[in-house]
C-alpha cells in the first residue's frame, strides 16, 4: 500500500508537469502567433525568441507612437474611411498600398534598421539577409554591438548619443586594449578600417547621421580574400528620432532622443577581381606618396 501511494503521488505530479507544460508552450504558441511575422518563421521559435521578438515589437510600438512625428497608421473606420464605398480602382489601391513597404525594401538597394538609444535593434528589414546574410529574427532585440566591428563601438554609441559611463552597460567595448588588439585584428583581417570622427555632444550634433561601420557578414564570395569574409563596411545613413518631454519644473520641452532610423548600404570590397578590365583599360599601382610602382606594358 505504501509504495501503491507514492507512485500515485509520482503519477500526479507528472501528470501535474504535462499539464502546465502544455499550458506554457499554449501561451507561447498563441504569443508567437500575434507578432508580425510568418507563421512558417513564428512556428519555428523557441520560447526565448518569442520574449525577445515581442519585447522588441512593444518597444518598437513604443517608438513610433510617442515620436514625433508620430507614425501611428490610420485605422479603419477613423473619420470618414468605413463610410466611403470602396471602388474596384480603390481596392486595387489599398492591396497595393498593404504590400507597399514590402515593395519598397525590395527596392532599395540596402537594408533598413531601428536602434534604440540603449543600442537594441528593434526593427531590422529582412533584406539584411541578401546584404549580410544574417537573419531579420536573429537581429531584432539584440545588441547592435554584437554584429559590428570591436573597434567601432565607440562610433556607433557616440552615434547615438549614449554617454559614456553607460556604454559599457550596452555592450559598447571602450577599453583601449580591446580597440588596439580589435585595430589589428581588422588589418590582418584585410578590412578597411573607417576614419574617426570627432565627438560631438548629443545636444550639439543635428539629428542626421551618415558614418562608416564595419558589419559582421556570413556571406562569402568566390575571388575573395577568405580572410576578408567576416566583416563588410556598411554606409549608414538616417537620423535621430525624438520625442518632445517636459522639463520637470517648468513649462519648458526638450527633446530626447529615442533612437536611430537609417538605411545601410553595403560597400564592395577593394578587390581588382570586382573589376570588368575593358580592352581600353591598364592597371598601375602607387604608393602612399603617389609614386608609381608599377605599370602595365600596354
Amino acid at each position: 500500500p505504501q509504495s501503491r501511494l507514492q507512485n500515485l503521488r509520482k503519477e500526479k505530479s507528472r501528470n501535474a508537469a504535462r499539464s502546465r507544460r502544455g499550458k506554457e508552450n499554449f501561451e507561447f504558441f498563441e504569443l508567437a502567433k500575434m507578432l508580425p511575422l510568418p507563421g512558417a518563421i513564428t512556428s519555428q521559435l523557441d520560447k526565448a525568441s518569442v520574449i525577445r521578438l515581442t519585447i522588441s515589437y512593444l518597444h518598437m510600438r513604443t517608438f513610433a507612437s510617442q515620436g514625433d512625428p508620430p507614425w501611428s497608421p490610420l485605422r479603419e473606420g477613423d473619420g470618414n474611411c468605413s463610410k466611403v464605398r470602396r471602388s474596384s480602382h480603390s481596392l486595387a489601391t489599398d492591396m497595393f498600398e498593404q504590400h507597399l513597404g514590402a515593395h519598397l525594401l525590395q527596392s532599395l538597394d540596402g537594408f533598413v534598421f531601428v536602434v534604440s538609444s540603449e543600442g537594441r535593434f528593434l526593427y531590422i528589414s529582412e533584406t539584411v539577409s541578401i546584404y549580410l546574410g544574417l537573419s531579420q529574427v536573429e537581429l531584432t532585440g539584440s545588441s547592435v554591438f554584437d554584429y559590428i566591428h570591436p573597434a567601432d563601438h565607440v562610433e556607433m554609441a557616440e552615434r547615438l548619443g549614449i554617454r559614456p559611463h553607460l556604454r559599457a552597460e550596452a555592450g559598447c567595448l571602450t577599453t583601449p586594449e580591446s580597440a588596439s588588439s580589435s585595430a589589428s585584428t581588422s588589418s590582418l583581417a584585410g578590412t578597411p578600417e573607417p576614419a574617426p570622427s570627432s565627438p560631438h555632444s548629443p545636444a550639439d550634433e543635428p539629428p542626421d547621421r551618415g558614418f562608416f561601420i564595419r558589419m559582421k557578414s556570413t556571406l562569402t564570395k568566390r575571388g575573395l580574400h577568405v580572410k576578408s569574409s567576416g566583416y563588410k563596411v556598411i554606409h549608414v545613413t538616417g537620423r535621430i528620432r525624438c520625442r518632445p518631454a517636459l522639463v520637470p519644473g517648468s513649462a519648458r520641452s526638450v527633446r530626447r532622443p529615442m533612437g536611430l532610423v537609417a538605411l545601410a548600404h553595403t560597400l564592395p570590397p577593394s578587390t581588382l577581381n570586382e573589376v570588368r578590365m575593358e580592352s581600353q583599360m591598364f592597371v598601375f599601382r602607387v604608393n602612399m606618396d603617389l609614386q608609381v610602382t608599377y605599370c602595365e606594358n600596354r
